[in-house]
């Protein structure tokens, strides 16, 4: 399932609240998205006072890092 964006949850610069939000965001199902939220699958999410947000700058960023920046030499 594919995301249009121009229907997206948040713009690039903002924060997405919520599960199923941030489920709307990444084009998965909210039950998905809980599962991937507390195995620490998504980049940029954090959960505050006991809800889970995700910075979307942070999440595209890891789609843009250098390749093999993270491998240890």
């Amino acid at each position: 399932m594919k995301s249009d964006p121009s229907k997206l949850a948040a713009m690039p610069d903002e924060f997405v609240w919520g599960a199923a939000d941030i489920g709307k965001y990444l084009g998965r199902s909210k039950e998905t998205t809980w599962y991937m939220l507390d195995q620490g699958r998504v980049p940029g999410a954090t959960k505050i006072a006991g809800r889970w947000g995700m910075h979307v700058p942070t999440f595209l960023a890891s789609f843009t890092a250098t390749p093999g920046a993270n491998i240890a030499a």
